[in-house]
């Protein structure tokens, strides 16, 4: 496992580098889910992990603790999701100094979600800023300096990296882009968005992208973010609840007749192996999520042609 070889791969157009998102469970233990990843031959069809950090604001074991042990386990490297939402810069400087010893260092910089979406009431927020603040801070230390100006006793041998993500469909475009090119300019290394489910929206964000990285000399790499559709709930649900994505209305429809026809699963398996296969064939970068079923992750990317 080397991290710099698996962003050489990102930067590799020509390569299929396929990355999967694992939450931890809320408990002491992660042998259940490793057990499961193991078990799934997902090893086999991946290239790293992204780990979450209490999505939708529900507690879960740290996601750093997990990161070192999942990435120990799989041998693959994984990028830790950190956020300002339960950390403020100081907390966020010196995790990242203590993760850099385990040989984490790729972290995906999120804003973080509302503690009022999650199930710990009694908690308080930080939200010392956006993510832009954790890139400006992965910069700092990467030349030797915390925030404050204050210098390292020592220098890392080793950079950090930053992640970042971005929404796959808004109605303001503008502003979008804007966001994009703002977490660019600071320097990310990658950019993950959210599901996407057609080709033209693949196509605008990677012509973004390019634009952006031109003008700031950058080297920046899109990837695109999948989440399976078996059911018409999970479709409903992605199109009207989840910010920042775009079901089309033609995939909605062939998943209510499929409903009506008894034959969810088998349709959305079918529909969404061909639409992963049709996004890959524009653009080999992809970040595949679905709520920790390794066994379906597994099968899926085993069935691409």
């Amino acid at each position: 496992m080397n991290i710099e070889s698996f962003l050489k791969d990102l930067k590799n157009q020509a390569k299929q580098t396929i990355t999967y998102e694992l939450s931890p469970d809320k408990s002491a233990s992660l042998d259940s889910l490793a057990t499961k990843v193991l078990e799934s031959k997902l090893l086999n069809h991946i290239d790293g992990f992204v780990c979450t950090d209490s999505p939708l604001a529900k507690m879960r074991q740290s996601s750093l603790l997990s990161s070192i042990k999942f990435q120990a386990l799989f041998n693959k490297p994984v990028v830790c999701t950190t956020s300002l939402r339960d950390r403020n810069s100081l907390a966020l400087s010196s995790m990242m100094l203590g993760a850099h010893s385990f040989d984490i260092r790729l972290f995906l910089a999120l804003s973080g979600d509302a503690l009022k979406l999650g199930d710990q009431p009694q908690a308080k927020s930080v939200f010392e800023g956006s993510s832009l603040k954790i890139l400006e801070l992965i910069n700092a230390l990467n030349k030797g300096f915390d925030l404050g100006g204050n210098p390292l006793k020592h220098p890392l041998v080793t950079p950090i990296y930053a992640f970042s993500t971005i929404s796959s469909y808004a109605k303001n475009k503008t502003l979008l882009k804007k966001s994009l090119e703002s977490k660019i300019a600071l320097g990310t290394k990658a950019i993950i968005t959210q599901p996407v489910y057609d080709i033209e929206t693949l196509k605008e964000l990677l012509e973004w992208v390019d634009e952006i990285n031109a003008k700031y000399s950058t080297d920046a790499i899109l990837i695109f973010g999948f989440f399976p559709v078996l059911s018409l709930k999970s479709a409903i649900y992605l199109n009207t609840k989840l910010p920042g994505v775009f079901v089309p209305e033609s995939l909605i429809v062939k998943m209510e007749e499929a409903s009506l026809s008894g034959s969810e699963k088998e349709v959305g398996f079918e529909l969404s192996l061909k639409l992963l296969e049709s996004l890959l064939g524009l653009h080999k970068k992809c970040h595949f999520m679905n709520g920790n079923n390794a066994n379906l992750a597994s099968s899926m990317l085993a069935s691409i042609k």
